[in-house]
């Protein structure tokens, strides 16, 4: 099954697999920047090492063994798919005790990682999903137009516009007059032209919610066509690329992808450069790992910043499900708290459920000087 949507994220999120633990499994598969032997050697390794840690752990016989059942039905899963794998990235989510058992095929290679705790691993998959925008391309020249859909590295062809707009002049009559009243009605031609694909443009990005345009166009066509556009394609239009209608559909896509990356990165530059302004300034900003929960658990953040891949183990509270670095019991319930192999993820789903923004920061990022985490905050804090 291909992963498309956060809906299958929050689908797994959701998956109780209790008394029992859950297998979280992800392996970078992508043929084009490694061999079939590292990959094989990777997820042996991962598995190996997973078998070593259960022997360490107190486990019921049940338990233990459904974790181990996991990680054979993982390696024959790998030893009987990977060689005619496609997809860059593997993701499993399994519970045998449970009969549960889910494959996602990921368009982008995850980091290497095998996880066994009561709940699915999910934090990968949001953050692939922030990865790939659904970005609309919107290619147009003097007689044609088209849309295209980009969306987790595939593409596809939305809608296309053909019109009858002569390329050049015709020879005139007398003085040059039918020369002139010709051009005129070619300029009116065009000006229809593009006026359909502008209102078509605005349809498009409607009906599908995309959240950037990106365009294709020749630079004397744009200040006719950039007029024509409705606000609600001005505020998605993020940027333009060189493909023109005909381009090769491969190098429309590499194009906007190329260009979506760069903007994210822009994006998140400018927000950490926010953050760090906010926060040595004495705003209304936290950062490090112990500091940051404590705001999440006191319900102050706003928004949530955090480096790809950071993480840290921590604890849980498993009454008011606090998050904690070290505290051994919970300093509201007064409870002992449990072990979680991965607090930044809790973090996460934590934000996640409480509909509070998070931005995962690509590497490198001043972000990793203030702990790789961090947050805005509704009040300013108290000293």
């Amino acid at each position: 099954m291909k992963f498309t949507s956060s809906s299958q994220a929050e689908a797994l999120a959701r998956v109780k697999t209790h008394p029992y633990q859950a297998t979280s499994f992800y392996l970078d598969t992508d043929k084009s920047q490694q061999s079939l032997k590292a990959i094989n050697a990777a997820y042996k390794g991962l598995l190996n090492q997973a078998r070593l840690k259960l022997e360490t752990k107190d486990l019921s016989r049940e338990l233990r063994k459904s974790l181990l059942d996991d990680l054979d039905r993982i390696a024959q899963f790998c030893t009987n798919r990977l060689n005619a794998w496609k997809s860059p990235g593997l993701a499993v989510f399994c519970c045998s005790a449970s009969n549960f058992w889910q494959e996602l095929e990921l368009p982008h290679g995850p980091r290497n990682r095998l996880v066994q705790d009561f709940d699915f691993y999910t934090r990968p998959l949001y953050s692939i999903l922030e990865k790939f925008k659904k970005l609309c391309a919107f290619l147009v020249n003097r007689r044609e137009a088209c849309w295209y859909e980009i969306h987790m590295g595939d593409i596809r062809l939305l809608d296309s516009l053909n019109s009858d707009v002569p390329k050049k002049v015709k020879k005139g009559g007398f003085e040059g007059y039918e020369s002139k009243r010709i051009e005129r009605h070619i300029e009116a031609l065009l000006l229809e032209h593009f006026k359909k694909a502008a209102q078509k443009t605005f349809e498009i990005l409607k009906q599908n919610h995309f959240d950037w345009l990106f365009l294709g166009c020749d630079d004397q066509f744009y200040p006719q066509l950039e007029p024509l556009f409705h606000s609600y394609v001005k505020d998605k239009l993020k940027g333009r690329i060189k493909a023109r209608p005909g381009t090769e559909t491969s190098r429309v896509l590499q194009e906007c992808l190329d260009l979506e990356d760069r903007l994210k990165r822009e994006e998140e530059a400018s927000l950490v450069k926010t953050f760090v302004g906010e926060l040595e300034r004495g705003g209304r900003a936290v950062a490090g790992l112990a500091d940051t929960l404590r705001k999440l658990n006191s319900h102050e953040v706003r928004h949530l910043l955090i480096t790809h891949n950071f993480s840290k183990p921590g604890r849980v509270c498993p009454g008011c499900h606090g998050l904690f670095l070290n505290e051994e019991v919970c300093p509201v319930c007064k409870v002992k708290t449990e072990p979680a192999v991965d607090v930044v993820d809790e973090a996460i789903e934590f934000a996640l459920n409480k509909n509070i923004h998070l931005t995962q920061v690509s590497s490198p990022t001043r972000l990793e000087h203030y702990g790789n985490i961090g947050a805005f905050l509704k009040f300013k804090p108290q000293k």
